[in-house]
């Protein structure tokens, strides 16, 4: 590579968008493409390139001219200067948000500053996302606050305005998926703008929701919400879309009622009896493993299997806060069996949940620990 101060500088022959291009470039198989950049004529490194003109050079070997017309601001025009040469900036690029480089476009008339990698790659002047909304959201240009019709969180900045709804959104939050599954919630929440008049509490962080602003509801739970950006946190949503995906099936329930006193429970081949005496205080339940003393329980009618009431009821799947997939519970395969539960590091032999999502997670949760626990 030449020095940076002694290559060839060329400028930018054209106005389209502009992308990253390895020079390098490998085609089929083996063959590799050697395309020399436009200004200094070497082969190696990143360079920007234009798909419709063919123009590639480093980013370092143009010439930066001294006034440009950017898209995303076009009532004036943007002068190059030297950072240090303003003072009164936050020292931020108005639209990427990272600090400014020596050399920057700055228009002093609305005090907007702009760095080298926002000339070269404006962001987009609209987004159209089907699957989140139904119209083009277009970029504002704008130093002025605004709230997020989608988040509810106020924004600084450069909104995505609905021109057909009169929505500002942040740009991440034009992203934001319609049907999702959370780890706080059984059933399917949907994204809505509208969340309606009321005293809204989120499901998550268990602080107030603006009902004027946008959020995730549930339809079968109509007091269910949750904050947008709440929702879509890494430790809350497994990160798939649902929209299009078919509803699960209904969950089979853990027992079938035989009358007022007996049960058939799906962990054990005989029919469960409801206890009617205290003689068993040291005999364990088999699912939370603790002993049945004074609680309601289910006993075997023909062999010594105990089972706390609450525990018979406990639901064949179901969603934990401390995983993102939904669990199934699994009994005793073998006598013996101990496993050791993910999160709570306990070892036990009981019924546990475990995680079937694509066999990646193995992770055990003891019923009378972790896995019953929202």
């Amino acid at each position: 590579m030449l020095e940076l101060s002694r290559r060839p500088r060329v400028k930018i022959s054209c106005s389209h968008p502009l992308v990253s291009w390895w020079l390098m470039h490998t085609g089929g198989g083996d063959r590799h493409e050697y395309l020399p950049c436009d200004g200094c004529g070497d082969t190696e490194g990143t360079a920007i390139y234009c798909k419709i003109c063919k123009f590639h050079a480093h980013f370092e070997c143009i010439i930066q001219p001294d006034i440009i017309n950017h898209p995303c601001h076009s009532k004036h025009p943007l002068k190059k200067v030297l950072a240090e040469t303003i003072d009164y900036t936050d020292g931020k690029c108005h639209f990427c948000r990272s600090p400014l480089d020596d050399v920057m476009y700055h228009c002093s008339l609305c005090n907007i500053s702009i760095d080298l990698r926002c000339w070269i790659y404006p962001p987009p002047l609209t987004i159209f996302k089907s699957k989140s909304h139904n119209h083009t959201f277009t970029l504002m240009a704008r130093k002025d606050s605004f709230t997020c019709n989608a988040c509810g969180m106020v924004g600084d900045r450069n909104p995505y305005v609905c021109l057909e709804c009169d929505f500002m959104l942040h740009k991440d939050c034009v992203d934001l998926p319609r049907v999702i599954n959370i780890n706080r919630h059984d059933h399917r929440i949907s994204r809505t703008y509208h969340l309606g008049h009321g005293d809204w509490e989120c499901g998550v962080c268990r602080k107030q929701i603006d009902w004027t602003n946008g959020a995730f509801s549930c339809k079968r739970c109509p007091n269910y919400a949750v904050h947008s950006k709440c929702a879509t946190r890494n430790d809350v949503w497994e990160g798939e879309e649902l929209e299009d995906e078919p509803e699960e099936e209904e969950i089979e329930d853990p027992y079938k009622v035989v009358n007022e006193k007996e049960i058939i429970h799906f962990s054990h081949e005989h029919n469960l009896r409801l206890g009617d005496d205290n003689a068993v205080d040291y005999e364990r339940c088999h699912a939370c493993v603790f002993p049945i003393n004074s609680d309601t329980f289910f006993k075997c009618v023909q062999c010594k299997f105990f089972l706390h009431k609450v525990c018979a009821t406990l639901p064949r799947k179901k969603r934990n806060i401390l995983h993102n997939h939904k669990l199934d519970l699994q009994i005793q395969d073998m006598p013996g069996d101990i496993f050791e539960c993910k999160y709570c590091l306990q070892f036990f032999d009981g019924f546990r949940y475990e995680c079937k999502s694509s066999g990646l997670c193995n992770g055990y949760f003891s019923v009378d620990m972790c896995g019953s626990r929202n």
